[in-house]
C-alpha cells in the first residue's frame, strides 16, 4: 500500500511556463525538509468534457504506487472553424513521513483545440527519454478514441467494465491489439480463469465445444465476454461457434460458467472474495481473492514490461467474432 498523501501544492500556470512554475513549487516544499522527485514514466490521462471522469484522488493514487509525471488532458473539440484554445496548472502532491517523502509532478490541460494539435502538446509537457503510458478513463465503446493521443503510448490503459457496448469497445481497440493493451477487467478474471485451468486438468477440456458451455453475468457484460474469448482462444473455436451469454436474473450475480452435463458437468462462479469450482457431484473447491484496489491493479499493470498475451488472445478471438 502506497503511503498516504502528505501535502499538495498547486498553481495556475501558463502553457510556456509550466516548467519554471514546478520549479516554483518544489522550492517552496522542500522548505518543510528534504522531499525526493520520483518518476518511472509518463501518465498520459485523457479525459473528455462532458463525460463522468476519473478523479483527481484516483490519479494520485496510482501515481502515488507508480511514481509518474502525470499529465491529465481534459479535452473538448471545438465547434465549427474556431481555432480552441488550453489552459495549463501545475501541482506537485507528496507522500511519505517527514523523513523519507517522495513527490510526483502534475500538470493539467483544459483543452477545446484540434486533436491533431494534441500530440505536440503532449510531448511539450511530457519528460523526455520516458515511456508515455495512456490511461483512457471514459467509455469508448461509445465515444471514440482521440487516435492520435493513443497512438503515443508504449501501454494503453483501460476498463472495459464500463463498456455500454461490448461490441463496439472491441472493435475500437482492433486498430491498437499490436501494443501493449491493458484492460483493468481482465485482471478481475484472474481467479476464474485459474479455478478453469485447474478443473480442465482433471477433465477432457480439449473437448470441450462451445454448445458445451454456458455464461452467466451480473452488469459487468464484457468480464462474460473476456471469458467467452478467453476460452474460443484456447480451444479454437470458430467465430461462428460460441456458447450462450447472458444477464442473470439474480442481481447479486458476478459471472458463473457451466460446462458439459452429468458427472463430468463443471460449473464454476465468481463469489465476492472468492472463486469456486465443482466437477459432478464432488465437493468444490475455492480460489481465494486479494483484495485490490483499482489503483493497486492500474498500478501493478504500468509496472509490467511485457503484453499479456492471454488477453490479446482472447480480444483477438472476440474481435474475429464481432469483428
Amino acid at each position: 500500500m502506497a503511503s498516504a498523501v502528505a501535502s499538495r501544492a498547486s498553481r495556475e500556470s501558463a502553457p510556456e511556463s509550466v516548467e519554471a512554475d514546478l520549479s516554483v513549487l518544489w522550492r517552496e516544499i522542500c522548505r518543510t525538509g528534504p522531499v525526493a522527485r520520483a518518476i518511472m514514466a509518463n501518465l498520459l490521462v485523457v479525459r473528455r468534457a462532458g463525460a463522468p471522469s476519473t478523479d483527481d484522488q484516483s490519479i494520485e493514487a496510482v501515481a502515488a504506487r507508480h511514481p509518474s509525471r502525470v499529465l491529465i488532458i481534459d479535452h473538448e473539440t471545438p465547434p465549427g472553424d474556431e481555432e480552441g484554445s488550453f489552459t495549463t496548472a501545475v501541482g506537485i502532491v507528496t507522500f511519505g513521513p517527514p523523513t523519507a517523502r517522495y513527490g510526483i509532478e502534475r500538470v493539467a490541460v483544459r483543452s477545446t483545440c484540434a486533436e491533431a494539435a494534441l500530440p505536440s502538446l503532449v510531448r511539450r509537457y511530457t519528460r523526455g527519454g520516458l515511456p508515455i503510458s495512456v490511461w483512457w478513463t471514459e467509455d469508448f465503446s461509445t465515444r471514440p478514441f482521440i487516435d492520435p493521443l493513443v497512438a503515443l503510448g508504449r501501454q494503453l490503459v483501460f476498463d472495459s467494465c464500463s463498456w455500454r457496448d461490448v461490441r463496439a469497445g472491441i472493435r475500437a481497440l482492433a486498430p491498437w491489439l499490436d501494443r501493449d493493451v491493458i484492460d483493468i477487467n481482465w485482471r478481475r478474471l484472474a481467479p476464474l480463469r485459474r479455478a478453469l485451468a485447474f478443473a480442465a486438468s482433471s477433465s477432457e477440456a480439449g473437448a470441450w465445444g462451445a454448445n458445451d458451455v454456458r455464461i452467466v453475468h451480473g452488469p459487468n457484460t464484457a468480464l462474460a465476454w473476456l471469458l467467452a474469448g478467453w476460452l474460443a482462444s484456447r480451444l479454437d473455436w470458430a467465430a461462428d461457434s460460441w456458447p450462450d451469454v447472458e444477464g442473470a436474473s439474480n442481481p447479486d450475480t458476478i459471472l458463473t460458467i457451466e460446462i458439459g452435463a452429468g458427472a463430468e458437468r463443471i460449473a464454476a462462479s465468481l463469489e465476492g472474495s472468492r472463486a469456486i469450482v465443482a466437477r459432478g457431484e464432488a465437493p468444490s473447491s475455492s480460489i481465494g481473492i486479494a483484495h485490490e484496489s483499482d489503483a493497486d491493479a492500474i498500478a501493478a499493470e504500468l509496472h509490467a514490461l511485457s503484453r499479456d498475451v492471454g488477453l490479446q488472445d482472447a480480444l483477438r478471438a472476440l474481435l474475429n467474432r464481432f469483428g
